[in-house]
């Protein structure tokens, strides 16, 4: 029979194992509702990227309509451009600001959540006062149509002339802005993740201790100690002096392919191999897997033991291999996204300080990608954007670093630019690489680009000084026609 005392422990140890399962729970909880705010903020961060080429689409639909008009010709086209490029910029940027159904990258229906954070309102609340008064403009166009557009289309020109770069700007803030959040979105559930599994240790910890007690009375409370230690979800190994397991769970009879009487008289060290940083566990079949191990030492009857707890990490480290990927690469293409891509600018420019050598920054702009989207659906659009990174990886070096913007956007770090000619090379290389003709699913694609570019340190030694400017290069280039390259200063 157990004791009043025996039995009160005996319960304080069944909690203590709960709270053990509780928390490890909670961190896998935590993981999970992580991955998926990342997402939103991913999909948030590619619509405000979209805002921004929805207003260059607003301006190029009424600049088409003013030629189409002055030719005389049928304006019905370039209407219906108009109406979509303005109703999904209307209601994406009313999203940001409150709440409102819009369509996501893929053309479906989602409704997009509000931003959230002083900073990020106040860009939000910026760009709606410069839209307002341009948005009443080009919907009283839409509303009078083709009959009405001598009246209609110039002030609604001159809206956009006056309205459109300072929402292309205001844009690039809101993005800028929503990687930041997620960033630090990011830092902040990492710590509830480690606080948590810092409980869920303490905890464990604290099971041990309690099973420490218990072995004073393991005469008569033998059994119950092993079913303790067997519920407990990671393995546990006791050793002697010498390293050698005396005893060992269930659970390391499962994660190890060993059985509890192969395991003793093991040593640890043929068990687990490797550093804190980097340490696995080996299983009997001869595979492995990512371990955390922890000991704590005890005298029980003036004997030393140590009892040593193991757990496999591999679902850990697989949810945080994907968490990085969905922080930093792009998910159509597989390429660096723009955090990537801006912490690398950072890294290459300070290299490029030390060693007193140029680099170049490259912003490429797709031409004729629409219509393959308009055409042929969005499976065929993002087929072939999945070529053009192919495409772009294939003749850039292994230095080099090629990235996806946003939309039908690419950036590209060229380190080690030794002259403008170099860089004009490089930038007449991809060029051409866009220009040959695509097959997807038996169709015959034909794109360009236009290209801007800017170089370090001749147009700027800040990134984003040199990202502006190439920024500004590719619509110079645009604006003399597709299939362009505009170096900075050439604008």
């Amino acid at each position: 029979m157990l004791t009043g005392d025996d039995q009160r422990t005996s319960r304080i140890a069944v909690m203590a194992v709960v709270f053990f399962l509780v928390f490890d729970f909670t961190a896998l909880a935590l993981n999970i509702w992580l991955s998926k705010k990342i997402e939103r903020q991913a999909i948030a961060i590619n619509l405000a990227g979209r805002e921004r080429m929805l207003s260059q689409r607003m301006v190029k639909a009424l600049l088409q309509l003013r030629s189409s008009r002055q030719a005389k010709g049928d304006v019905s086209a370039s209407l219906g451009e108009l109406k979509q490029t303005f109703d999904l910029f209307d209601n994406t940027l009313q999203g940001f600001a409150s709440g409102h159904e819009t369509q996501s990258g893929t053309n479906n229906p989602l409704f997009l959540e509000p931003v959230k954070g002083d900073a990020a309102r106040k860009i939000v609340g910026r760009a709606q006062g410069l839209w307002d008064p341009y948005r009443d403009k080009v919907a009283t166009l839409l509303a009078g149509g083709a009959a009405m557009l001598d009246q209609t289309l110039p002030v609604a020109i001159a809206a956009a002339e006056e309205s459109n770069l300072p929402l292309l700007r205001l844009m690039n803030e809101l993005t800028t802005e929503l990687e930041l959040q997620t960033q630090a979105e990011a830092s902040r559930i990492r710590v509830y993740q480690g606080s948590a599994f810092v409980l869920a240790l303490a905890n464990f910890f604290w099971a041990l201790w309690l099973y420490r007690q218990r072995l004073h009375f393991f005469g008569r409370n033998h059994d119950m100690l092993d079913e303790i230690i067997n519920k407990i979800a990671a393995s546990v190994l006791v050793l002697d002096e010498g390293g050698a397991i005396v005893k060992a769970n269930n659970t390391a009879e499962r994660m190890f392919g060993y059985r509890v009487d192969e395991l003793t008289g093991f040593l640890l060290r043929n068990l687990v191999k490797g550093d804190k940083q980097n340490q696995r566990g080996l299983r009997k079949d001869g595979s492995s897997f990512p371990s955390l191990t922890e000991k704590n030492e005890v005298t029980l009857d003036r004997r030393y033991l140590c009892i040593v707890t193991v757990l496999d990490i591999t679902q850990q480290r697989i949810t945080e291999a994907h968490l990085s990927s969905l922080a930093y690469h792009d998910t159509l293409t597989q390429l660096p996204n723009r955090l990537l891509f801006d912490d690398r600018l950072r890294l290459e420019v300070a290299h490029a300080q030390r060693r007193n050598q140029r680099l170049a920054v490259l912003f490429i702009d797709l031409d004729r990608f629409k219509p393959v989207n308009d055409t042929y659906g969005h499976e065929v659009g993002d087929l072939l954007l999945r070529a053009i990174a192919l495409r772009l990886k294939r003749c850039l070096r292994e230095s080099d670093t090629v990235s996806r913007r946003g939309g039908d956007e690419f950036t590209v770090i060229v380190t080690d630019v030794c002259d403008y000619a170099h860089c004009e090379r490089v930038a007449t290389s991809v060029l051409e690489e866009l220009s040959t003709p695509f097959v997807i699913d038996g169709l015959e694609l034909h794109v360009g680009a236009s290209i801007g570019v800017s170089i370090f340190p001749d147009h700027g030694e800040e990134t984003h000084v040199l990202l502006g400017r190439a920024d500004e290069s590719m619509y110079a280039a645009k604006a003399g026609g597709r299939g362009r390259i505009c170096i900075y200063g050439a604008v």
